[in-house]
């Protein structure tokens, strides 16, 4: 398993879903409370309830969606924009989703340009792909039996995103000093 980057002392949520099997789901958290240590935690949120989830914003320093190995989850604009919400600045995701090698409208099942697209309307920087392998016989089971999607042309694509470096939405007081123009008499006033 990759570490993703992950060192102790980082908050670190994973992202899982219905097709996620359950001892894959425990082996990889365990794995990552190995990494993050007594002074990191790791959350584990339900795709179908992050929405409702509790989670600040900015709670986060790393986000692992769809790599419970086994999963086929597909990430919505509402669940790419929670994911981006509840990242710190600077923060990473790591997204693993099954996606159509050729373009079909009707599929509710991405292309991997449009899953990038998304990821960065959803206000994240630096999207890429990192790698794309083909689906198991099983996977593309499980994307059968839990998407109802139905298609000879799967991959499945590991992409990043970071949130940039500042809050969207923040503000800070801006200090100006203007100084009107001399007055005829030789007077100036600052405001």
């Amino acid at each position: 398993m990759a570490d993703f980057g992950i060192s102790a002392g980082q908050f670190v949520a994973v992202v899982w879903d219905k097709s996620s099997p359950v001892e894959a789901l425990k082996g990889l958290v365990d794995k990552l409370q190995a990494l993050t240590g007594n002074e990191g935690r790791v959350s584990v949120e339900n795709i179908n309830q992050l929405l409702q989830s509790a989670h600040k914003e900015s709670s986060f320093d790393i986000i692992l969606s769809g790599l419970v190995p086994g999963s086929t989850t597909l990430h919505s604009a509402e669940i790419l924009a929670e994911i981006a919400r509840i990242l710190r600045p600077g923060g990473c995701l790591f997204l693993k989703e099954p996606v159509e090698t050729a373009v079909d409208n009707n599929s509710k099942v991405k292309t991997a340009s449009k899953l990038c697209s998304a990821l960065t309307l959803s206000g994240l920087v630096e999207v890429k792909e990192l790698q794309r392998e083909p689906l198991t016989p099983e996977e593309v089971q499980s994307v059968r039996e839990h998407l109802g999607h139905e298609s000879d042309n799967l991959l499945f694509v590991q992409i990043t995103g970071k949130k940039p470096n500042f809050e969207v939405g923040s503000s800070r007081q801006l200090k100006f000093s203007i100084t009107k123009k001399s007055s005829p008499s030789g007077l100036s006033h600052t405001v």
